[in-house]
């Protein structure tokens, strides 16, 4: 068993503050066996709850943070809580403290980080389809800027549009959303299929919701195995984490 070091994640090319840290776990590692192969940190995905607790453990003394990272338990919804409340039913998870990192888990889905112009809070949303029809994104902004403030956000490693085939019904509910989304899609090979990219979406929500600072989204997780978890690709597998959190002023 080898527990991996953190210069074996991802560092986000992304600057929003001084005081804004994040990172992305990557599978490197050998902790958990097949079918999870790797660094897995997904509780409900059939590994052992005792090796994903230690997983997690490694992950905040890696960090090295006064909190550890408010982990969640994610329903493909559109709830966004605060670090350290009770209920971590939800998908999406913000803090203005200090050492708190706020964190999503994937393997496919898009991860997206935010965090204020000014330095004073961050958030950490899970957006798959579900939840970016169901308007996490702008419920995101919403809580961590309610004055309007300046936000930044970044967009993790996701399954890419050439890998990610949905079918008519997916299509038909974002162009109900507005006409815009048709861009998010182009035409599969196979009949009443498209290919969806969920960069794109995102990026087109962030910016109806007041965020133009959109950066990120260029990792595919079905392309790129040997980092990312992709439950696409794998069918039963791990899941990879997106952390962000605030440093000390």
């Amino acid at each position: 068993m080898t527990l991996p070091d953190i210069t074996q994640w991802l560092r986000p090319d992304w600057r929003p503050h001084p005081r804004v840290r994040a990172v992305v776990t990557t599978r490197l590692g050998r902790h958990s066996p097949p079918p999870w192969h790797g660094f897995n940190l997904g509780m409900n995905c059939g590994d052992e709850a005792d090796r994903v607790e230690q997983a997690r453990r490694h992950v905040h003394k890696l960090l090295g943070t006064d909190h550890p990272p408010a982990w969640l338990r994610q329903i493909h919804g559109d709830r966004i809580v605060r670090a350290g409340e009770a209920d971590v039913r939800a998908d999406g998870v913000w803090t203005n403290e200090t050492g708190w990192p706020c964190v999503v888990l994937t393997a496919d889905c898009l991860p997206v980080l935010l965090a204020r112009a000014d330095g004073t809070a961050v958030a950490a949303v899970h957006a798959g389809w579900r939840g970016l029809h169901a308007g996490i994104l702008a419920r995101a902004v919403a809580t961590l800027a309610p004055d309007d403030e300046p936000l930044s956000a970044w967009l993790g490693p996701a399954i890419s549009e050439r890998a990610y085939q949905v079918g008519e019904d997916v299509h038909r509910a974002f162009l109900d959303l507005g006409p815009e989304y048709g861009g998010a899609f182009r035409r599969d090979s196979q009949p009443g299929h498209w290919r969806f990219s969920l960069a794109h979406a995102a990026t087109l929500a962030l910016n109806a919701a007041g965020v133009e600072d959109v950066s990120g989204g260029e990792h595919c997780t079905a392309s790129d195995p040997d980092h990312f978890y992709s439950y696409r690709a794998e069918g039963q597998t791990g899941r990879f984490a997106s952390l962000i959190w605030l440093a000390p002023a």
